[in-house]
Order: structure tokens, then C-alpha cells, then sequence
């Protein structure tokens, strides 16, 4: 049980939205959101319109915000309280990872997530104890906006002491966020009232680390912190209580300082608000004279839609392809204006350029844009972006797969420097071309131009948390606060009622309702590995030869001629069926005993997301973002051939004899323990790879980056 408590004061737009992320992410956790409301006028009733559950008290007066936490601490009873900002939001996975280290480190009293600026950059959230040099070396100050890596300022940001993966213990952590433990509330008290705002996090902080607790910084969750969407209401008021409360925290832990001192600290604080006050308005007379008002990015922004060009080298099958589907048709139409530009397929793969049919948008075509690398034909598809940006003026370019991430965030970054322009870059890596494809040489190339290109790329977007830390720690593609992890998402409803279409696909390959199908869902290409497939199935009957079981193969690619006179080698012809590409492939899960996939690399795979949407029992090679899917080991197979986890089971990369074995052990394992590991799949990808849930998040970094 968890208590979320959030002060609110005319931010009630803001704090719908962050509501909406808490329910979104709790993912099972019961909780109870209390919302202290400090006499907001901007509609604060439609929080209870929206979500009835939630409790708000609606205070006659400002109380601040220390007394109006105060108020909901003494209400609540949960074991862990959540302190949550009203213009801030939860992203992937909070709940889980916060409660699970508190959990575990007994002797924590307050979790700081990691808080991302609406820019994406990194907030200073985690700092050390103030000092006469905070003045100047805080975390928004002149010297340090200058002279960001200065070394006074980096030993007040603990923030940038982090590895972005490992928790370090720090003095302090903002209250735009914090995770506390009831215990060490009991232990050193509420917050000191008399801070109307500002500096209350500190002081509390102190106490509790006064009282033997510890506060750590924990980078591993993420929370996404629009700065002053309470205080931008009163400017003025908050200029002046943000000084006055650093009198009072000095004044609180140096009662005995000499009355000079406390005048020379007196007479600092008033000629620092002067000079913030003079300096805000300054700005405000530049842009009120170079705008004709004083307009905000969001104010700018709600007249003129935001507008996506996106790319992707083909629309392929696959992934890729559904994925960008999705987002150019699903984005809000209100808010959003996708152009969605793709290039030319091989005559080897299959088109899914389908997907598009009775869509109002329909992919731009680039023809130079081809799956092969040449110089020639690459610069032509670089003249012909340049064309699209001139033409379109977008806000953001968002590129999906190598080869047109390389030639669009190339273009856009001579565009803007050409023109002057700010169009914001954002890349997704569905999978990486750093391992498996080519030779050492080629791949450390590819790695190379990678790290080029994320220089002057505004956010990367990875679709697994190991795939983000390989890109961060394995292959150093781009520091952690420019690489964010955004799961996929798919319309998963055709899976989860597949049963009905129970026999259709059986019928169609003349088998009966008692023979095993083993399907492989994929590309017949190389970094598929379907020969592993094929070895594991010939080890299989071998060892089983009784099993009335069919291997079937759905795809098409360069490989397939070769890969069927692998089977006529290997004696598989009547075990093995190739099958081609199928439109309607939830009539296909309908029929699968069991999903494999042999890959040698992966992003995280459609297939298996759809497998286990339809309850579908799946085994995998180990790579990529696999493991993120499989979840936790819970047992090991004797002599460690394969790998029992939480929803699948997981072999060796070009293991065939731990695969044949892994095979056997779901076709004659206990159907009660096969049910439920099905069932935690099915709920798994039923929370995490909704489109609704990818839609929302996309939409919020888009928003986020044209604010900026």
C-alpha cells in the first residue's frame, strides 16, 4: 500500500495529466492519492470529475507547501509515501523498481528518481548541503549555466557524480519527487512548517540523515518534472519566499552565527532578489518587444499544431513497420501532424505498406532510398530530405532504423545550420547493426558513426532497458540522459482473442488438432538464424522420433532457397514446413503449440510480444532486449542447456542442443506449470505493450521537445 501525496495550486491541468501517469504506471500496487489543493481558481473540481478515487481536500487558503503536506501525512497511514509535484510525471516502471530497492535497503529513508527537465536533460536533483557558495555554483545559477563542469558546481550537483545506472547516497533530493519511508517520517518528524516553500526537501533530508537514515539518488527510475508549474502563478512570491527560506534554513543549523553575520547573509539574500527580479525583467521587456506579448512555448504551441516527419528506410515486415504505423495514425489529430516518408523494399521482403490502406495519411515515397549502402544514391536521398524540410518546415524528425537515421538527422543537421533552424532530431533503435550483421571491421564502423550522429541527436530512443544500457555502457553510443527507454506498443486485441479463429490455420496445412506446431515467425536473412531452427528440430526428433510435431517457418527472405535445401540434407522435408508470409497472422497463434525464435540479434521481438498476447509458449536465444521480455530465471535446466524465467524460457546464442532441449521440456512439461507462466506472459504484454500506453509517452516527448 502506497500513499501519493501531491500539493496543488492553479496547476490543475498539469496535475490531471500526472495522475493519469500514476494510475498508468502502478501496474498492480494499491495506492491512495491524496491531493492537498492550496485555494487553486483554475477548475480544481475536475480532479474528482476524472478520478473519483482520489482524495481531495480543497484548502480555504495558501497554506504552502510544508503545511499542506503536513496536513495529508497525518491522514495517511501507508508504509511508503510518495511526495509528488503536480506538473510532474512517472515514467516506465516506477512503482516497481522504487518499492523493490526500499524494500530491500532497510535503512533508506528517501528515494530520489532520476528528474528529467521537459528538454530531457538531466535535472541537479540530487545535492549536497548548501554552502555560502550555493549562491553563486547552484544548480540554476550564472556560473554554472556558463561554466557547467565547474568543479564548485559539481561538487553541489551530486546529480553528476552518477553513473546514470548505481545509486549513490547524497545530502539531499528534491521534492518535486521523493519516495519516503513511514518509519523514518516517525522518526524525525513532519516538515518545519514555517517553510512556505522552498528548501523544506533539504531541511527534511537533514533531519532524517540527522536521525541515522540515508538518502540515496536513484537513477534507475524516471520522472519527468515541468519546472515552475505551480510558482509561475506568483513570480514575485516565489522569488521572495525562495530567499527567505534560505535565511531560514541557515538560521536553522547556525543559530549561534554573530549578529554580523546574519546581517551580511540578510543583505546578500535581498541583493540576490533584486538582481534575479531585475534580470527576469529585463527578459520579459526583450521578448514582450521582440514577440508583441509574452507568449510561452506551450501558448504557441496549442494555435499551431506540432509536426512529425518520420522516417524509415522501408515498410518492411516487421516491427518497424507496425510500429511506425501506429504512431503516424495514432498521434492525436489535434495536437499532431505526422508526414510519414519511407523508401523502397527489395522484391525479397514482404510489403507492409498495407497497414496504410484507408488511412487518410499515406507514406511519401523516396525511391533512392534503398536497403543497400551507396554513396551516390544516398546523397540523392539527402537532396530529396532537404526538399521535404524546405517544403514542410517540421518541428521534430523522428527516424526509425540505421539507414534513414543516418541520412535524415545528417540532413537536418546541415538544414538547421544552414537556415538557423531548431527542428529536433529523435532516433529509435529497434534493434542495432553493432553485432551479428557484419564483419569486426564493419561493426566497429558502424559504431563510429553511430556515436557521430548521436552528437547532434536530441533524444534516443532505446525499446528495451538492456538494449539502453548496451547502447550506454556496451557500446558508448551517447551519454544516459540522451538515451531514454520507451517500450513498444501494438494494438494486441486480434491476440488475445485469437481462439476463435482456433482450426484455420491447421486446416490449411492439412494437419490434424493433436499435431505439435513449432512456428518461427521472421525474415529468412541471416541474423535470424533459422539453421539453428532447423539443427534444434533435427536433434528434437532424434531424441523423440514418436512426436507427432511440424516445424513451420512464416516469413520469406534471401535465405529461403538455401535453407530448404538444408532440409532435404538433413532428411526434414516432411517435418518441416515453409510457409511464406500470412497477412492474418493471429490465425496462426490461434494454432501454435509453441513461438521460437533462434535470432542472433534482436531489438525486441513482435513475435514474441504477439505469442504471449496469445497465450502462446515461447523459447528464444538469449540477446537483445529478449530477456526484458522473459523476465527473472527462476529455475536452471540441468547441465544449464536452457533457462526457465518468469514468462518463456531462454537458450544459449547458437546453442541448437540446448534449444532441441528446451523444445522437449515445453512440449512434455506439467501443463499447470506451462498454463501459468502463459498467463503472467499474456498479463505482461496485455500492461506494457499497449498502443495506448506508447501513444501517450510518444506524445508527451514530443510535446516536451517543442517546449523546449
Amino acid at each position: 500500500m502506497i500513499d501519493i501525496i501531491i500539493v496543488n495550486y492553479n496547476s490543475t491541468d498539469y496535475l490531471l495529466d500526472c495522475i493519469r501517469t500514476v494510475y498508468r504506471e502502478l501496474e498492480g500496487f494499491l495506492a491512495t492519492i491524496w491531493v492537498e489543493d492550496n485555494a487553486s481558481t483554475d477548475g480544481v473540481h475536475r480532479v474528482t470529475e476524472q478520478f473519483p478515487d482520489v482524495v481531495l481536500t480543497c484548502n480555504q487558503q495558501n497554506l504552502g507547501f510544508a503545511a499542506a503536506v503536513n496536513r495529508a501525512l497525518r491522514r495517511s497511514q501507508s508504509p511508503y509515501v510518495i511526495l509528488l509535484n503536480p506538473d510532474a510525471y512517472l515514467l516506465n516502471g516506477f512503482f516497481q523498481k522504487t518499492i523493490s530497492y526500499l524494500e530491500k535497503n532497510s535503512q533508506v529513508a528517501i528515494l530520489g528518481p532520476k528528474i528529467l527537465d521537459e528538454d530531457g536533460s538531466i535535472q541537479g536533483s540530487a545535492r549536497a548541503f548548501p554552502t555560502p557558495l550555493t549562491a553563486l555554483f547552484g544548480r540554476s545559477s550564472l556560473f554554472t549555466r556558463w561554466f557547467p563542469n565547474n568543479p564548485i558546481s559539481s561538487a553541489n550537483i551530486l546529480t553528476r557524480m552518477c553513473d546514470g545506472v548505481h545509486p549513490i547516497e547524497v545530502d539531499w533530493v528534491s521534492g518535486a519527487c521523493m519516495v519516503v519511508r513511514r518509519k523514518a517520517i516517525q522518526s524525525a518528524g513532519y516538515f518545519d512548517e514555517r517553510f512556505f516553500m522552498y528548501w523544506e526537501d533539504a531541511d527534511w533530508c537533514r533531519r532524517m540523515r540527522s536521525s541515522g537514515w540515508k538518502v540515496i539518488y536513484y537513477p534507475l527510475t524516471t520522472v519527468v518534472h515541468h519546472v515552475g508549474g505551480s510558482s509561475n502563478h506568483l513570480v514575485t512570491r516565489s522569488r521572495f519566499e525562495f530567499h527567505k527560506s534560505v535565511y531560514l534554513l541557515f538560521e536553522k543549523y547556525n543559530p549561534a552565527s554573530f549578529w554580523l553575520v546574519k546581517l551580511i547573509v540578510i543583505l546578500g539574500l535581498c541583493i540576490r532578489f533584486c538582481l534575479v527580479s531585475i534580470s527576469n525583467a529585463v527578459m520579459f521587456y526583450w521578448n514582450s518587444k521582440h514577440s508583441g506579448r509574452s507568449t510561452s512555448a506551450t501558448e504557441i504551441h496549442s494555435v499551431n499544431k506540432i509536426k512529425i516527419l518520420r522516417m524509415i528506410a522501408r515498410l518492411n515486415i516487421g516491427g518497424p513497420a507496425i510500429y511506425v504505423h501506429l504512431l503516424t495514425t495514432g498521434l492525436d489529430p489535434d495536437r499532431f501532424e505526422t508526414i510519414l516518408v519511407t523508401g523502397m523494399i527489395s522484391h525479397q521482403e514482404g510489403d507492409m505498406s498495407y497497414l496504410f490502406q484507408g488511412d487518410p495519411i499515406k507514406p511519401f515515397l523516396i525511391t533512392e532510398l534503398q536497403r543497400d549502402i551507396s554513396v551516390f544514391m544516398d546523397i540523392r536521398v539527402m537532396y530529396r530530405i532537404f526538399q521535404i524540410l524546405r517544403c514542410e518546415h517540421p518541428d521534430i524528425v523522428d527516424t526509425h532504423t540505421a539507414k534513414a537515421g543516418f541520412t535524415a538527422r545528417l540532413t537536418v543537421w546541415f538544414y538547421n545550420l544552414v537556415f538557423n533552424k531548431q527542428i529536433k532530431i529523435v532516433h529509435t533503435f529497434h534493434g542495432h547493426v553493432f553485432e551479428g550483421y557484419f564483419s569486426a571491421i564493419k561493426s566497429y564502423l558502424f559504431v563510429q558513426i553511430e556515436r557521430c550522429m548521436a552528437m547532434f541527436t536530441d533524444v534516443i530512443i532505446a525499446i528495451s532497458e538492456t538494449q539502453r544500457k548496451d547502447l550506454i555502457e556496451k557500446y558508448h553510443i551517447a551519454s544516459p540522459h540522451k538515451i531514454r527507454m520507451i517500450a513498444l506498443g501494438f494494438d494486441l486485441s486480434p491476440f488475445f482473442s485469437c481462439t476463435r479463429l482456433k482450426g484455420q490455420f491447421r486446416s490449411k496445412l492439412g494437419v490434424n488438432e493433436k499435431t505439435i506446431l513449432i512456428g518461427i515467425i521472421g525474415r529468412l536473412v541471416p541474423i535470424k538464424n533459422h539453421k539453428m531452427f532447423l539443427d534444434a528440430a533435427r536433434l528434437y526428433l532424434t531424441i523423440h522420433p514418436e512426436t507427432d510435431v511440424k516445424f513451420i517457418a512464416i516469413g520469406d527472405g534471401e535465405c529461403r532457397s538455401l535453407l530448404e535445401q538444408y532440409c532435404r540434407e538433413m532428411n526434414l522435408v516432411s517435418n518441416v514446413i515453409f510457409c511464406g508470409w500470412i497477412q492474418d497472422i493471429a490465425q496462426v497463434y490461434a494454432d501454435l503449440n509453441i513461438l521460437a525464435l533462434t535470432s542472433l540479434n534482436e531489438g525486441t521481438p513482435v513475435s514474441i510480444i504477439e505469442a504471449m498476447a496469445a497465450a502462446v509458449p515461447v523459447i528464444a536465444t538469449q540477446v537483445g532486449g529478449i530477456r526484458d521480455l522473459m523476465g527473472e530465471v527462476n529455475d536452471f535446466a540441468v547441465s544449464g542447456a536452457y533457462q526457465i524465467c518468469d514468462r518463456g524460457i531462454v537458450c544459449r546464442n547458437n546453442d541448437s542442443d540446448g534449444f532441441a532441449k528446451g523444445l522437449a521440456h515445453i512440449v512434455f512439461e506439467n501443463r499447470s506449470n506451462q498454463e501459468k507462466r502463459v498467463r503472467r506472459a499474456q498479463a505482461y504484454v496485455g500492461k506494457k505493450y499497449v498502443k495506448e500506453r506508447l501513444v501517450k509517452d510518444m506524445e508527451l516527448l514530443y510535446s516536451q521537445l517543442v517546449q523546449e
